[in-house]
């Protein structure tokens, strides 16, 4: 696993406990965690980063249609909860998303 990766997680967020992709932003040290944003077809709080599946880089992510990083603030999942890598921020993609969310 890497940063700005896209892995499939069972964790809740947002009242439902499905199986969603989430971007990896960080490891914490020491534990069995991974800083992560959730991925939504919607964007239900505030500015959410838009993933544009016409984007050059789109194909990369892994992701099966247009979606939405939720950025608000950095969900802990634990490790335990990766179930499968989907893809990756890459190229200009990852620098907007980057400049996006000050990461």
């Amino acid at each position: 696993m890497d940063l700005f990766e896209i892995y499939n997680m069972r964790h809740p967020w947002n009242g439902c406990p499905d199986a969603r992709p989430w971007v990896i932003v960080g490891f914490p040290e020491g534990r069995n965690v991974i800083a992560c944003f959730p991925i939504a077809t919607q964007c239900y709080q505030g500015d959410c980063f838009y993933v544009d599946e016409n984007h050059p880089d789109f194909a990369a992510t892994g992701l099966a249609h247009s979606s939405n990083v939720i950025d608000r603030y950095i969900i802990e999942v634990p490790g335990n909860n990766v179930l499968q890598k989907r893809g990756a921020f890459v190229g200009g993609l990852l620098r907007e998303f980057r400049k996006f969310s000050d990461l």
